[in-house]
């Protein structure tokens, strides 16, 4: 009697389907920890810091942009392009491949921290991506003005649509990433939160040192780029990737839980 082999195809598509299976029965465990959030709360702080930027900071910042130390100028110029979205990605692959590399060549205990540092490079690198796209669709939308052009136009300038980066203040899309990156270490390792907060919002003030960004639009980045990485690890949390879901529903980092 003869038997025929399963082909590469359907292999796959198996495969997908315990993938998914996996997913589904690990979102019904966590179902019943599954708590509101207070979303609302903190979309409310964060506009109303934005706003504060807005009004208070922003004119007094944009009158003295251009007659700050050039020494200060400098250092903020040297650091501020760890916001920028390609060394980002660049670090990210990096650790991803090294991770690739140690799971092919580690013994069984060190393939699963392996795999669990591909997960996390997944939730960052994730964050990081959506954060991105989303803050410069709404720097398009939205053609703020920046300081280069305080005179002209002052805190009010808006050309919607314009697409020149001259008019693409709002938000900071490196202190979006920044905002993403940091939040998403904060969440991972959260011994190390105070570190990492302070790291990114003094990564977003040198975007308002070199003269590219006001307050308002540093904080509005930060700010969005803190949310998109919490979503996201609330989104992990419900399928036990990276995150389980701890009592008061925020997500807790599994990286002591080892794989299951």
């Amino acid at each position: 009697m003869s038997t025929e082999s399963t082909s590469p195809p359907v292999i796959k598509i198996q495969r997908q389907s315990r993938l998914w299976q996996r997913l589904a029965r690990r979102y019904d465990i966590s179902r019943s920890r599954h708590r509101r959030l207070p979303w609302l709360g903190y979309t409310l702080t964060a506009v109303n810091i934005v706003i504060l930027a807005f009004l208070v900071f922003d004119t007094p910042l944009g009158q003295a942009a251009k007659n700050l130390s050039p020494r200060l100028i400098e250092v903020a110029n040297a650091v501020t392009d760890i916001g920028r979205l390609a060394w980002i990605l660049a670090a990210i692959a990096v650790v991803f491949a090294v991770g690739l590399f140690v799971a092919r060549r580690s013994p069984i205990h060190g393939r699963y921290r392996s795999a669990l540092l591909i997960r996390m490079v997944a939730y960052v690198g994730l964050s990081v991506l959506t954060t991105s796209i989303i803050v410069n669709l709404l720097k398009y939308v939205i053609g703020r003005a920046r300081p280069l052009l305080y005179d002209p136009y002052g805190i009010f300038g808006f050309e919607p649509f314009h697409g020149d980066f001259l008019f693409e203040g709002f938000p900071s899309a490196h202190s979006a990433n920044v905002g993403a990156l940091f939040t998403a270490l904060a969440l991972l390792f959260p011994r190390f939160r105070l570190l990492f907060i302070g790291i990114g919002i003094w990564l977003g003030a040198s975007r308002i040192i070199i003269g590219v960004h006001y307050p308002s639009d540093v904080a509005a980045g930060l700010a969005l780029g803190a949310w998109i990485a919490f979503a996201v690890a609330v989104l992990f949390s419900r399928f036990g990737l990276v995150f389980s879901t701890g009592q008061n529903a925020w997500p807790r980092p599994r990286l002591n839980h080892g794989l299951r």
